[in-house]
């Protein structure tokens, strides 16, 4: 191409030329180069995420067997309370209550103390809702609660509560009430509650038992 010999001509010339070369090169960056450098961080950060969840799942199977482990030895212990201490009461025949008044008994007799009335203030157990799933995540424990009355001293009545509580520590006096008597000044009409935990589910510490058995088997 043959360039004017004008020289404002000429200039007219190598303007357009330049618009022209800016134009492609903004059109090529636009629609080229910028797609591809952020296609690029997009990759390199998709390529990050995936190496930090590799890692993780190596983290995860290389803590398996000690997940095992930890999980067994609470497993133990929470079947050692319920099973073996029985701190977690659990039902003679689906009576409850007799194994409240057998506990409440057995450390009133030594004191000399002598049971009036025990008498269960909650169902021991509760009808299932038709058609309700249970939540995985939900509570496994409730409250089994019941009235003991006797009539007794406060120092008898402090070693009573205090025995109870000294022999399971999931145990609680809930409500404690004492009336005098002006014919007895030094034995006095107690009422007191006394709750426990009990299983909702009576079959979940057998499961417990399973998932321990297997954790063992797979160490």
């Amino acid at each position: 191409m043959k360039l004017p010999s004008d020289k404002n001509e000429r200039n007219k010339i190598f303007l357009v030329i330049g618009i022209a070369v800016a134009a492609i090169g903004y059109g090529v960056y636009t629609f080229g180069v910028n797609p591809l450098m952020a296609k690029r961080q997009a990759t390199y950060a998709r390529i990050s995420e995936l190496e930090e969840l590799l890692w993780q799942g190596r983290r995860d199977i290389n803590m398996i067997p000690q997940n095992r482990r930890q999980n067994c030895k609470l497993l133990s212990e929470i079947l050692e309370t319920s099973e073996t201490k029985r701190q977690i009461i659990r039902p003679n025949l689906g009576n409850y209550l007799l194994v409240a008044a057998d506990i409440v008994g057995r450390h009133a007799e030594p004191l000399g103390l002598k049971i009036d009335t025990i008498n269960q203030m909650t169902p021991s157990h509760r009808k299932p809702v038709a058609g309700a799933k249970r939540d995985p995540n939900g509570p496994r424990f409730r409250v089994y609660t019941v009235n003991v009355s006797l009539s007794a001293g406060l120092s008898d009545l402090a070693m009573l509560i205090g025995a109870l509580e000294l022999d399971n520590p999931y145990l609680c006096i809930s409500r404690l009430g004492v009336i005098g008597d002006a014919t007895t000044p030094e034995q006095h009409n107690v009422s007191f509650d006394v709750q426990w935990p009990i299983w909702i589910d009576a079959s979940h510490p057998m499961q417990l038992a399973v998932e321990k058995l297997n954790d063992e088997e797979r160490l």
